[in-house]
């Protein structure tokens, strides 16, 4: 059986000698290369820019950048197995691209494949692949300072992260208090809502998740108002002027979300950042008619039902199946 250039590199590794300095010359050369075909794909220009593609061209264009980069970061990794700046290729892979799609079958209202035809047995061969090569990762000895660096800061937001919904997921935690105010100056207070189901909604002008959720939580609002559920729409981060423009252009097509701003704008004493240490908006808390916060939905992906579901936990009768779907959703984001 013909060894892999992986083991052959190997063995040249332990044996640590027997090339002769042109023939070392030679590999740093190629292996020059070789990274720098890999740098190039990963930092070439699309074809068009990001904002003006459709839906469809942005998938398949991030589709295939991310098979090209797949390719090459493997060819780099195979063909040398002993520079370091393979757990930098490692580091950047990601076990849910690419996708492999077979087929991007019909697309949904917003242009996005809704469908699409997955190799499964190929996906999932990745996914095992990811997994061993940052398991070698784990225990390597010649990682380059910067991916150090960017692995230890990963690992500290995800700590973070993992800290912050067990906190506002636990059920335990009550909802700090703090005064905001709404479009004529009137103070709102959150406390003032005990005994009202509240969706308290950090949002900013400048945020598209943030308007693109507006609609979903507007009909949410509507439609559980008379069970007493409430929306506050915190705007955080942003200026009185920026707040008070947006709403009075779009307040009409949410009359039953709660205009508020938080005055403390975008210093560090915002009540997002101070009290809730939210790690981005939007990000709506779910606050039962005790005042304690039961769940947390940070970001929106349109056809979600995750506001649903949390709100199910603060005791509003919500059809099961809408529950169970969230509950897909939910575990698909967490992957």
């Amino acid at each position: 059986m013909k060894p892999s250039l992986h083991l052959f590199g190997f063995a040249l590794a332990l044996i640590g000698t027997g090339l002769s300095d042109n023939s070392r010359a030679a590999t740093s050369n190629d292996a020059d290369r070789d990274w720098q075909a890999y740098v190039a794909a990963r930092d070439e220009a699309p074809p068009k820019p990001m904002r003006e593609m459709s839906r469809i061209e942005f998938d398949q264009y991030f589709e295939q950048l991310s098979l090209r980069l797949r390719d090459l970061g493997l060819a780099f990794i195979e063909k040398h197995p002993t520079d370091p700046r393979r757990w930098t290729i490692v580091h950047r892979f990601s076990p849910y691209y690419p996708r492999f799609v077979k087929e991007w079958g019909p697309l949904d209202a917003e242009g996005r494949p809704a469908r699409p035809v997955v190799d499964e047995a190929a996906a999932a061969a990745w996914k095992t692949k990811v997994a061993e090569l940052k398991a070698a990762l784990d225990k390597a000895t010649d990682v380059p300072e910067d991916v150090i660096k960017l692995r230890a800061a990963q690992a500290e937001r995800e700590s973070k992260r993992v800290q912050f919904f067990s906190k506002w997921r636990s059920g335990k935690a009550m909802a700090p208090d703090f005064v905001m105010h709404d479009l004529a100056g009137r103070e709102v207070r959150l406390s003032d809502y005990r005994g009202k189901v509240v969706v308290l909604d950090y949002w900013a002008p400048w945020c598209g998740p943030c308007k693109a959720a507006m609609p979903h939580t507007q009909e949410v609002g509507a439609q559980l108002k008379d069970q007493g559920v409430v929306v506050i729409g915190s705007c955080t981060s942003d200026t009185r002027e920026n707040f008070e423009n947006w709403v009075k252009a779009n307040q009409a097509s949410y009359p039953d979300i709660i205009w508020a701003f938080d005055p403390a704008g975008k210093s560090e004493e915002r009540a997002s950042k101070r009290l809730y240490d939210v790690p981005g908006i939007p990000a709506q808390f779910i606050i039962d008619r005790e005042g304690r916060v039961v769940d947390v939905v940070v970001g929106y992906i349109k056809g979600e039902v995750l506001l649903e579901a949390a709100l199910a936990k603060a005791g509003i009768p919500i059809d099961p199946k809408l529950v169970a779907q969230a509950n897909e959703q939910r575990a698909r984001r967490e992957m």
